[in-house]
């Protein structure tokens, strides 16, 4: 599995601008000898190997969770992927917030002048002070390094 590290939201993300001071935020990146879109990433990313048993059980709960659908959210032809919705998109970033306005995931490419990119995912929390999330947290943390890290890029 690649290396993935744990790294600051950069202030001028979609992420950092999200919701208010109070909500839980993390950004975990990893570094890759190419250039990726974000096209390329969106897609690599939900159709990974490690997020297939997750992308499985969101299709019980909502919809539009194959490998079809994650390649329409990476072309910008969907607004919506399993359980979450499109809130903001750039050429290098997006963000999806889940239905029911708890969770947002964020997922972003950083070309380097050399041609290879800084891929970064991250996600906030509505309520991280509720105990069950606060317990939940490490948990999440350990998610997000092996979801990034399973990466096929």
């Amino acid at each position: 599995m690649a290396k993935v590290f744990a790294c600051d939201v950069p202030s001028s993300s979609l992420l950092a601008g999200f919701g208010g001071p109070e909500n839980y935020r993390d950004c975990f990146a990893r570094d890759v000898p190419s250039a990726v879109s974000l096209s390329n990433f969106i897609e690599a990313f939900y159709t990974s190997a490690v997020f297939r048993p997750e992308r499985l059980a969101l299709g019980l709960i909502r919809r539009g969770a194959n490998n079809a659908d994650a390649a329409k959210l990476a072309r910008g032809e969907a607004a919506n992927f399993a359980a979450w919705d499109v809130i903001d998109r750039t050429e290098t970033e997006i963000l999806l917030r889940d239905f029911q306005g708890a969770t947002a995931s964020w997922l972003c490419v950083q070309p380097d002048g050399d041609g290879s990119t800084r891929l970064l995912f991250g996600s906030w929390l509505r309520e991280p002070d509720r105990t069950i999330v606060r317990a939940l947290i490490p948990f999440h943390m350990w998610y997000s390094r092996v979801l990034l890290g399973g990466v096929s890029i």
